[in-house]
């Protein structure tokens, strides 16, 4: 064995094949330097080229000659195995690389092939059964062959596929740069790989040498953040290709014409001629040269553009302008004209109390999302933009220094779909950034553009400072209006609250003098009659109810007064049961059966049957909905209508966890209510209408009260963490538009209200007890 091997000598395919293995090993060491395990991608690439090393070792092994047969036999079955692994780790590293889902499914799916395709090649476990059996050995092999070759066209086409899709779909020109990189490279790898599965030498060599250049692109597009334009670079040669083949074609055609002179002019004219000529050529050389450059970016590119005149443009447009939308879609409108800019907005920054800066969009020129975002001052991305520095998408998605700025952030500057942010600061402050999208021929903006942007945000700063200080201004003025058209409803709110404060205290007068009025007049009747010596059984009755009568009166005005000074305190007592909506709701139409006969109303009740049971006070809530009730019977005209119907409401919590809720609707066709006063009904002592109208009778027509029935239902409400409210076209008493009353109560009382009613209604200690 060991003569055999010293045959081995020198053999150009194993090196040319092996020697990539060297290759790899400095990448490894190059990837751990720059870049370390940080990361799956980095990691993923570690163990990519790691097997590369035993796939180009037992490729290398497979094609040498002069050493013991089995060894060969042996390096084409590890190359094998090792060529269905590869396929594998590209699929995820191109998952990985392109930030996409589905890297661990894509992991195990893989493991399963690989474990399948062991399991095929038997003899991958059984080396001494290898010694032993050769034709089993080869024929195995040819079966490992004919597997790896169909999972390694699935899983690289897969690779390949997936990118090429991303670089069509992906619109940003830097980022579709680096996924450029990327397709070359797993198009090279996946050519060198089906070169080296051919049986001649030659084609594998070539195979080996173009895996090792996909590879060091592979490499190059992970390792390095900044990426030479491939279009740049396709343009440049190519104009620089145009412009040699037209100076050769100008120098050939010189030497022709100069032939000819010597050929048939005197030698001191031909001699003149050929100076002539260099002189000429010296002259024209350069400008020919330029043009022919020129002319090729103009036909590939669309042009250059001067930068003195996009300045001076620039400042001209402009110059004198106060209004912030005009200023900024004249400056965008001006860039767009120069470079060709298909998006642009500016985004206003202001710092905050609080350290936080607010940006606000103002669209210049395209589709642009106006929704603010707020920026930690943290923020590595503000803190960049503040020091005056320009800063590209791409290196906000790929830098680690950004990646680690706040997720929002990043999402909302992507969402914009800028390409460029150029900051504009006045004395160091940042005051605003020139936001620009991608160019209309895609290409990306090179160093003369982000240095003629700088140049037009240092322009734009004063013009910037002005117009935002005269929208501030108008801003300002704005809210001065605002404010006046405030503090003027407050006023009348005021006055109405003022006036019926003034009307309580004549209505509640009028209210308690009135029945003890009656109790006064029963007395002195009952005095009467006792001196008189002759009192009836009929006429003590009958003053025993008026005086009773009186008395239920007084008691109803003074417990209403009662239940409003304990709602303002926040101290209702609440006796907590599970109720019937249907039982509360016929309980306060009960109250008001005579009445309605009286009045020739019509009352409907909608099937609440249905409706869930409810946790509340049974007397408070029937207290809630009578008054309800009964406003709209005071106020609706004999003949009218009133309709109660009812239905369940859920919504979503903060917590995720979802609630219910029961709606009552009170519904009825009376004068209705002035939208200036849907909330003021609410409101203590607050009464419709004139107090000279006022009526003692608590169901006849306008007839209120002392204004204190609905602010008590809106407490007891509110006590149960429901709300209330009134919807009314308007008041007209010869239309009657009628109003509607929503009452929304919790199926469950909120925790916060439960503790608060505990602690209202707790006793209270006794020191010392």
């Amino acid at each position: 064995m060991f003569a055999e091997a010293q045959m081995f000598g020198f053999q150009a395919p194993v090196i040319v094949i092996a020697g990539p293995a060297i290759v790899y090993v400095v990448l490894i060491l190059l990837t751990l330097h720059r870049r370390g395990l940080d990361s799956w991608l980095h990691g993923i690439f570690f163990l990519y080229l790691l097997i590369g090393i035993v796939w180009a070792i037992g490729k290398s092994l497979s094609i040498a000659q002069g050493l013991v047969p089995q060894v060969p036999v042996y390096g084409a079955l590890i190359a094998t195995d090792a060529l269905a692994i590869l396929p594998v780790l590209l699929t995820v590293l191109t998952i990985l690389f392109l930030e996409r889902s589905g890297a661990q499914w894509t992991g195990v799916i893989g493991g399963l092939w690989i474990a399948f395709v062991m399991l095929v090649d038997s003899n991958t476990f059984g080396l001494n059964l290898a010694f032993q059996n050769g034709l089993r050995l080869s024929t195995s092999t040819e079966a490992t062959n004919a597997v790896v070759l169909v999972g390694w066209s699935g899983f690289t086409g897969g690779a390949a596929a997936l990118t090429a899709w991303d670089y069509i779909r992906i619109q940003r020109p830097l980022h579709r740069n680096r996924i450029f990189y990327w397709l070359m490279a797993i198009v090279l790898i996946s050519v060198g790989e089906g070169l080296t599965m051919s049986p001649g030498g030659t084609m594998a060599q070539i195979g080996a040498f173009t895996r090792l250049l996909g590879i060091l692109i592979m490499a190059y597009a992970m390792l390095s953040y900044y990426l030479p334009s491939v279009r740049t670079v396709a343009r440049q040669s190519f104009a620089a290709t145009v412009s040699t083949l037209v100076t050769a074609a100008l120098l050939l055609a010189s030497f022709w014409l100069l032939r000819w002179l010597v050929h048939f002019m005197p030698y001191n004219m031909a001699l003149a001629s050929a100076a002539i000529m260099a002189v000429l050529l010296t002259i024209l050389m350069t400008p020919l040269r330029l043009s022919t450059i020129n002319l090729v970016d103009k036909l590939l590119m669309g042009g250059r553009y001067d930068p003195a005149r996009a300045l001076r443009d620039y400042s001209a447009a402009i110059t004198n302008i106060l209004d912030l939308d005009t200023l900024v879609t004249m400056a965008v409108g001006v860039i767009s004209e120069s470079l060709e800019v298909r998006r642009g907005a500016l985004l206003l920054t202001t710092e905050r109390e609080d350290g936080h800066t607010e940006m606000r969009v103002v669209p210049g020129m395209g589709e642009v999302d106006t929704s603010p975002a707020d920026f930690d001052p943290n923020s590595p991305i503000l803190t960049h933009l503040q020091a005056g520095q320009q800063l590209l998408q791409y290196e906000i998605d790929l830098l680690p220094q950004f990646r680690a700025s706040p997720y929002e952030e990043r999402v909302w500057l992507n969402q914009l779909k800028m390409e460029l942010y150029v900051p504009i600061r006045r004395q160091s402050v940042l005051v605003g950034i020139l936001a620009l999208g991608s160019k209309a021929n895609e290409a990306p903006y090179t160093a003369q553009d982000q240095d003629v942007l700088s140049t037009l945000a240092d322009q734009t700063a004063v013009a910037l400072q002005n117009a935002r200080l005269v929208s501030d201004l108008k801003s300002l003025n704005a809210d001065i209006t605002d404010l006046n058209d405030e503090l003027t409803r407050t006023n009348r709110r005021l006055e109405k609250l003022d006036a019926a404060k003034t009307n309580f205290i004549q209505i509640a007068s009028h209210e308690l003098r009135t029945p003890l009025t009656q109790v006064r007049g029963y007395a002195d009747i009952m005095a009467d009659a006792v001196q008189s010596g002759s009192p009836t059984p009929a006429q003590m009755a009958q003053i025993s109810q008026g005086i009773s009568r009186a008395s239920v009166r007084l008691e109803e005005i003074i417990s209403a007064m009662l239940d409003a000074s304990q709602i303002d305190i926040e101290a209702l007592s609440l006796r907590l049961t599970m109720l019937s909506v249907t039982t509360v709701v016929r309980m306060a139409v009960d109250n008001y059966n005579s009445a309605i006969q009286q009045r020739r109303q019509n009352l409907t009740v909608g099937d609440l049957e249905g409706l869930p049971p409810i946790e509340g006070d049974l007397q408070r809530l029937c207290q809630a909905f009578s008054n309800i009730i009964g406003n709209c019977v005071k106020y609706t005209p004999d003949g009218g209508s009133i309709a109660i119907a009812g239905r369940t409401l859920r919504e979503m919590g903060g917590s995720g966890v979802e609630k219910e809720f029961v709606e009552i609707t009170i519904a009825d066709t009376g004068i209705g209510i002035d939208p200036d006063d849907l909330e003021l009904v609410f409101e203590k002592f607050y009464r419709v209408g004139s107090p000279d109208l006022h009526s003692t009778g608590a169901t006849k027509f306008k007839g209120a009260g002392p204004g204190l029935g609905l602010p008590i239902a809106r407490g007891v409400i509110r006590a149960h963490g429901g709300r209330v409210w009134a919807e009314s076209p308007g008041h007209n008493e010869t239309t009657f538009p009628g109003s509607t009353f929503h009452i929304v109560l919790p199926v469950s009382m909120p925790q916060a209200a439960v503790n608060v009613i505990a602690s209202a209604t707790a006793p209270t200690p006794v020191p010392g007890s």
